[in-house]
């Protein structure tokens, strides 16, 4: 009898210690989820808080944005030029809606789903939830305009997209070469942007360098023409469109020391 008591004394008290443990791990479950609620409290009203935010507000924010015309598509806005183009932001007066001919000449977006148009009468910013319009001021549109072509037509990233190009000529002198397609990646890859400048300084580097080149090239929709100004600097022309910037100097040793072999002959 002494065995069996003793038997059911230490299962008693085995079952105590797993009831223990069940209890103490359900109790601290619970506790760490509690604390979690807690700690997601904030960040939902700050989530909220940051929806209530207008549109036009969200999108100055924003460092990625890509632009689209009629002709060209996705082109990434250089940061200087996009910091431009806030600057006619503030004086845009918010409407409530447009009129039904609205048509949209110019369409953009940012890389978190953010977007806008702009029929260069009505500026629209929207997600799929939201939208604002705003009146584009009249003494500001030939200027918006003209902003939002360079930001297409002389960006670099416009100039990285060598598999819309047709055709490539590189002039040194009264020297022009072609540049074969197989040749198309190599030079775009060498032409790397580092930020957009005035036009002092290029043209100053132009005037002192011994060598200057011109690259033309034609694509689906664009003629674009980048003239180096020394090692440091480029002037990218499109119609009368024209930004100036400095860049690595892999541009201009590629085409003086592979393109012509200057010194090499």
């Amino acid at each position: 009898m002494s065995k069996k008591r003793k038997l059911k004394k230490k299962a008693a008290i085995l079952i105590g210690v797993v009831v223990f443990f069940i209890i103490y791990f359900i109790s601290f479950r619970i506790g760490i989820n509690m604390e979690k609620d807690k700690s997601e409290v904030p960040k939902k009203v700050e989530k909220e808080e940051e929806d209530n935010r207008s549109l036009r507000t969200q999108i100055k924010e924003k460092k990625k944005v890509y632009i689209s015309d009629k002709n060209i598509e996705n082109i990434k806005i250089e940061e200087d030029m996009w910091d431009e183009i806030k600057l006619f932001f503030s004086d845009f007066k918010k409407v409530r809606n447009t009129t039904s001919s609205y048509e949209a000449v110019y369409e953009g977006y940012s890389d978190d789903g953010v977007k806008f148009s702009t029929d260069l009468n009505f500026f629209r910013v929207y997600t799929v939830n939201k939208e604002e319009y705003y009146k584009v001021p009249v003494s500001s549109k030939d200027a918006f305009k003209k902003l939002l072509d360079e930001s297409i037509y002389t960006s670099f990233d416009l100039l990285s997209h060598y598999k819309d190009w047709k055709e490539v000529t590189i002039t040194y002198g009264k020297e022009i070469k072609k540049v074969h397609r197989w040749k198309f990646d190599d030079l775009a890859h060498k032409m790397i942007s580092k930020r957009v400048v005035g036009k002092v300084q290029p043209e100053k580097s132009k005037e002192r360098s011994d060598y200057n080149f011109t690259i033309n090239i034609k694509g689906d929709n664009f003629d674009v023409k980048v003239d180096t100004m020394g090692k440091d600097y480029v002037k990218v022309t499109s119609k009368k469109n024209v930004s100036y910037y400095e860049v690595h100097t892999s541009l201009f040793d590629y085409l003086k020391n592979e393109i012509f072999e200057i010194g090499k002959k």
